[in-house]
């Protein structure tokens, strides 16, 4: 079959690689779609702490495939239930991820089947089902936040993230303002629920960018005694100052939203079915599997996600 496997950073190649053998449990499917996003263009340029662990790593984690004639999205890792974290309700701590969408096939392990392997409901395209895992994140990361019914929640970044970040703030109860962004993104801002704005004062505010910068500006939205959601990953060797004085004197806290749970990803698969948003709109190019190094290593201005299809 053929695979995309990335070397290094900025070294993607797309090559011919054995089918996968599955094992009891294990379940192979057939890919129809797969979707960039922004974590998969920052692994391509700087290497990812826990998707690219190997080397040449398999590539890519949002999907939409086919088993037995059945349309499946599964997210991308699941928890162990037995570490500390899982104990407590927290993050798992021992988490296996699932990558390498951008192929013929993927082999879904066991572990991940078992909780996170999904059918699509009817009527549902492909490339919409794809955006499960993302989703599922931004749910999680709405429901690490507390937002209260009235809440002003400012969202940096009007990228995919940031616009599904806004779709559930406001069904969350919350009033959603994008800040920045290309006139182009700035555009499906309302289409999502929110408005856009400069986000001062905001009772919350999400960081959905993932730049040292952005995190900055962050902790200066929010209002004296606001909470703060970092969701964009930095990498490793990455140490923002925090305005210490604000995070003390006005009691700000400071938080951290790093991936979904089993129900977040149930949720999201069932809000992507309502039709609430033109998800749909979030997909911007189309392209094949051979075209996917060159779509990342140079991407147009105006992508949001690409649907690449093998």
């Amino acid at each position: 079959m053929r695979a995309a496997l990335l070397y290094a950073p900025g070294d993607l190649r797309v090559e011919d690689v054995p089918r996968p053998e599955p094992g009891p449990g294990d379940v192979l499917v057939q890919i129809d779609v797969a979707l960039t996003d922004g974590t998969d263009l920052k692994t391509f340029r700087r290497g990812h702490p826990l998707l690219a662990r190997e080397t040449p790593a398999p590539f890519g984690h949002e999907f939409c495939g086919i088993v037995d004639g059945r349309r499946v999205v599964a997210a991308n890792s699941a928890p162990c239930g037995t570490c500390d974290g899982c104990a407590r309700g927290e993050q798992c701590r021992d988490l296996s991820f699932l990558a390498g969408a951008y192929a013929d096939w993927l082999l879904v392990p066991e572990r991940i089947a078992d909780v996170n392997l999904h059918e699509v409901p009817p009527g549902v395209l492909p490339e919409v089902a794809a955006m499960v895992e993302p989703l599922a994140c931004c749910l999680r990361g709405v429901e690490r936040a507390g937002i209260a019914a009235g809440d002003t929640v400012a969202i940096l970044g009007a990228g995919p993230i940031g616009l599904m970040l806004a779709a559930c703030v406001a069904d969350a109860g919350g009033w959603p303002v994008v800040v920045g962004g290309r006139p182009e993104r700035r555009e499906l801002v309302e289409l999502f629920g929110a408005t856009s704005g400069p986000g001062t004062g905001a009772d919350i505010v999400f960081e959905a960018v993932g730049s040292d910068t952005a995190w900055i500006d962050a902790v200066e939205l929010a209002r004296p005694g606001g909470t703060v959601v970092f969701f964009g990953g930095l990498p490793l060797d990455a140490r923002p100052p925090v305005n210490a004085y604000r995070l003390h004197y006005e009691e700000l806290t400071l938080r951290g939203s790093f991936h979904h749970t089993p129900s977040t990803v149930r949720a999201a698969l069932g809000f992507l079915a309502s039709g609430a948003y033109p998800w749909e709109q979030l997909v911007t190019h189309r392209v094949l599997l051979d075209d996917l190094p060159a779509l990342l290593a140079d991407p147009p201005p105006e992508l949001l996600k690409a649907a690449v299809v093998p």
